[in-house]
């Protein structure tokens, strides 16, 4: 018995201390500023037409970006960021053809279908692409 403890204590002291990486958040918000690398925040909009929408990404824990035609990007950290997940399907049910603060957005994941947390959208942050000066 006495062996055994002293094996297992020898094992526990053997094993490298597992360095703790960044969290997810701080994952998100890296991989965020990465895909909005060239564009600049404006004003928040409390909604977002869906013609004007042309794709979305969504940023694990962080938030959904909106992708539009013209340089156009909407950012949104919603209630519930925490939750995101790139891999599943949000759904909406947009009234007056908008997305909009205050949204309740479903998620399923996309192997099992089954439902995943509700989260709320928040304000929507208007990004636009920086032009590269003419020369």
């Amino acid at each position: 018995m006495r062996i055994s403890s002293m094996l297992i204590t020898a094992a526990l002291l053997a094993v490298p201390a597992v360095a703790k990486g960044p969290s997810m958040h701080e994952r998100g918000e890296a991989e965020l500023a990465k895909v909005l690398t060239g564009y600049t925040a404006g004003p928040k909009v409390r909604c977002v037409n869906l013609s004007d929408i042309s794709n979305q990404t969504v940023i694990d824990g962080t938030a959904v970006v909106f992708w539009g035609l013209g340089g156009k990007a909407w950012v949104n950290r919603p209630d519930g960021a925490e939750f995101l997940r790139d891999d599943n399907i949000l759904i909406t049910k947009p009234f007056g053809g908008q997305n909009c603060r205050l949204d309740i957005v479903h998620q399923r994941d996309r192997n099992t279908h089954m439902q995943g947390a509700a989260i709320s959208f928040n304000d929507f942050t208007l990004y636009t692409k920086v032009k590269a000066p003419k020369h």
